[in-house]
């Protein structure tokens, strides 16, 4: 049922919902990060409250200290509206900090612009972010129109994990759907972009054209379709191709010979069972040779593996129980398991926009790993402001973003997660080796690293996961609107 805001918080009925409230906050928080007796910071790995079904890529779900929950803190009477004054807001919502560059045209300086920094007051940021949440709540519901009803939302780390604290803390004030099934994944424009060798300068503009900002058509794998995905899966599953003769094809040291050639036959006689004629016969030939087609051009074919092997990488994170070191060997198989997203609509969620190229990628990935779900859309959260003269240097220049990012200096804190490292989870693994750490390493592109938010620079995530739990509560009491 959707939660109306209370105008009083008092008595009895107030008391029994904070204690379910309690229980389900307590259900699905878990712990953050743990001092071992060695003295070393346990980065939040194994200190999760995490059931028997959960997949690698729970490791790095939302934490939170057991003992600092925001119940504890928030989720009590306040007595009369402690929210009126500007000061007030500024006092309970300190992060709520919103930057915003204004630009200063100076004709008699060739047209040159300045920007100033000015910022926007409390009690209005507050109030903004409230309505920004509603609006995405009520698009992921389905109940805008804009996207269909949302089953399974993907919060791009580092800079979307803020906003599905939002969305997670609001759900059942402005929706009675049921919540979508909530995921993280890191995928950067830019990692991308170094991966696969694109030479980039300052402020994403491609080295070889620096007027030209990079985007996906720069990247390689670009026009990759899924049915040559599947057909080199297709290959290796049955066993037309083993993944060393594989391997010696794209570096170039060897060519399709006639064994290959005679398994892709052999495959296909197989498929079509006895054959009454040599005109049967030979049409099998005809398509097993076809079928190695895929694998005489060189450039193209490494293209479409590196594609299939984000696809694995990335559906790894989400199968049931983890990986085996078998599945690793042969990861065409991990594509045949059921990871839930069968008709599932997705929806891939990121805070801001600046060229699409982030959209992109994203969904590249996300259908080549799901290409099973109903719909794969993307949603941006924050609508950039930017500047908008195209006779200036400065033209799509940011003027204003998030507020949990920086406009002049950003430390990186805040978000509760850093980036992707492979060194972190593949450490996991040798100290657990179990087959939810075999998929997290082998998937560690898309997965950053949690944060102990007691060790985190001035806590800043966890304040401001307890800044959010305050607006909620403020809300619910009537206090803001």
């Amino acid at each position: 049922m959707k939660r109306t805001p209370e105008l009083s918080s008092s008595g009895e009925g107030e008391s029994k919902k904070e204690q379910d409230s309690s229980a389900v906050r307590n259900k699905r928080l878990g712990g953050a990060a743990l001092v071992t007796d060695k003295g070393d910071v346990d980065r939040g790995f194994g200190s999760e409250v995490l059931d028997e079904t959960s997949r690698a890529v729970d490791q790095v779900h939302d934490h939170f200290l057991e003992d600092i929950s925001p119940k504890e803190h928030f989720e009590r009477d306040f007595g009369p509206n402690p929210l009126e004054t500007e000061e007030d807001y500024r006092e309970v919502f300190d992060l709520f900090l919103q930057e915003e560059l204004v630009p200063e045209y100076h004709n008699n300086r060739g047209g040159n612009y300045s920007l100033r920094l000015t910022y926007r007051p409390y009690k209005e940021t507050v109030r903004t972010y409230l309505g920004k949440t509603r609006e995405v709540i009520e698009d992921l519901a389905g109940e805008s129109g804009k996207l269909p009803e949302t089953d399974v939302a993907i919060y791009l780390d580092k800079s979307a994990r803020p906003v599905s604290w939002f969305v997670n803390e609001f759900w059942e004030d402005f929706t009675d759907k049921p919540k979508p099934q909530t995921e993280h994944l890191a995928i950067d424009r830019r990692f991308w972009f170094e991966f696969f060798g694109v030479e980039l300068v300052s402020g994403e503009y491609l080295k070889e054209n620096r007027e030209q900002l990079a985007t996906w058509r720069d990247l390689p794998i670009h026009n990759v379709k899924q049915d040559e995905m599947r057909e080199l899966w297709k290959l290796l599953k049955d066993e037309v191709i083993t993944h060393e003769e594989l391997d010696a094809i794209l570096r170039g040291s060897s060519d399709v010979d006639n064994r290959i050639i005679g398994r892709a036959i052999d495959a296909v006689i197989k498929e079509r069972g006895d054959m009454a004629t040599q005109a049967e016969v030979d049409s099998c030939v005809k398509e097993g040779r076809a079928r190695t087609k895929i694998l005489n051009d060189k450039e193209r074919l490494k293209n479409i593996y590196d594609a299939c092997m984000i696809a694995v990488r990335l559906r790894g994170l989400f199968v049931p129980g983890g990986l085996s070191e078998e599945d690793l060997k042969n990861p065409e198989r991990i594509m045949d398991y059921s990871v839930g997203m069968e008709g599932k609509n997705i929806t891939i969620i990121d805070e801001v926009a600046r060229t699409g190229t982030t959209r992109e990628i994203a969904k590249h990935f996300i259908e080549w790993a799901f290409p099973e779900a109903a719909s794969v859309n993307f949603y941006v959260f924050f609508e950039a402001k930017k500047l908008h003269d195209a006779n200036s240097p400065m033209n799509g220049q940011m003027l204003m973003i998030p507020f949990w990012y920086s406009l002049v200096h950003d430390d990186g804190t805040g978000r509760g997660i850093s980036g992707p490292d492979k060194v972190t989870y593949k450490e996991k693994y040798r100290q657990q080796p179990n087959n939810s750490n075999w998929a997290a390493a082998f998937g560690s592109d898309f997965l950053g690293v949690p944060i102990a938010y007691e060790m985190e620079k001035d806590k800043k995530s966890l304040r401001l996961r307890e800044q959010i739990t305050r607006l909620r509560v403020e809300y619910e009491k009537g206090h803001i609107s």
